[in-house]
């Protein structure tokens, strides 16, 4: 049985990956489903400050937090975002453009994710409900901020490109979450009501994106944050 919890917000969070029968249960109207990806489709969050981590071990960036802090500040930041937090930081390259970083950071990344089995970054829940909701006819469309080439890699990786009708990324998209403009893209591109669509978000950054689009969003906790 898929668990609700009240969030602070005017939405649910759930705690555990739900059936389809579930949702249409709750979303009688449900047409399409919006994924966000890291933290909400695939339990990557933990790679990305691991990814980050290294860049400090091969280039000597001092850290002013803890690794759990920095964990805390990473999820959710699009890697732009991340790039102004850190840029000040003792020992980050001066030279180094945002792209220099995000490069090196996405390099990181996809090496540490080549040697995880899937099954740790995709739980077997989520494909259930990919496999469902593709069975059933249900649009499904992933919105990230993260860039074009690692989303498709990550995406090939995970074994999960072609339940996916549109994928949108950060490459796309002139503004960025918790601007809504990613979701009400996905809205134009799809061709759907926003009444008719759920949005699947893990971050506060995300969730903001998700409300500004009108569509009805549940929050995503069933991955751990650490």
């Amino acid at each position: 049985m898929v668990t609700f919890l009240m969030s602070k917000n005017p939405i649910l969070t759930m705690v555990s990956v739900p059936t389809l029968s579930e949702l249409k249960a709750s979303f009688p109207a449900l047409k399409a489903i919006f994924f966000d990806m890291d933290g909400t489709l695939l339990d990557t969050e933990k790679y990305h400050t691991q990814a980050f981590l290294k860049i400090g071990r091969d280039y000597g960036i001092v850290p002013p937090h803890s690794a759990e802090v920095i964990h805390g500040l990473l999820v959710g930041r699009a890697d732009h975002l991340v790039f102004d937090v850190v840029k000040n930081w003792p020992g980050f390259p001066t030279e180094w453009s945002t792209k220099n970083f995000v490069d090196e950071k996405n390099k990181n990344l996809l090496t540490l994710l080549s040697n995880v089995p899937r099954a740790e970054f995709l739980p077997v829940s989520i494909l259930s409900l990919l496999n469902e909701a593709q069975t059933s006819g249900l649009i499904l469309a992933l919105v990230t901020s993260s860039e074009r080439i690692v989303t498709e890699e990550l995406l090939r990786m995970a074994q999960v490109r072609d339940y996916f009708s549109q994928v949108i990324t950060r490459d796309d998209c002139p503004k960025h979450k918790p601007d809504p403009w990613p979701y009400l893209h996905a809205l134009t591109i799809t061709s759907h009501e926003k009444e008719d669509v759920l949005i699947f978000e893990d971050s506060d950054v995300g969730v903001a994106a998700a409300l500004g689009s009108g569509a009805h969003v549940i929050k995503a906790d069933w991955h751990p944050r650490a």
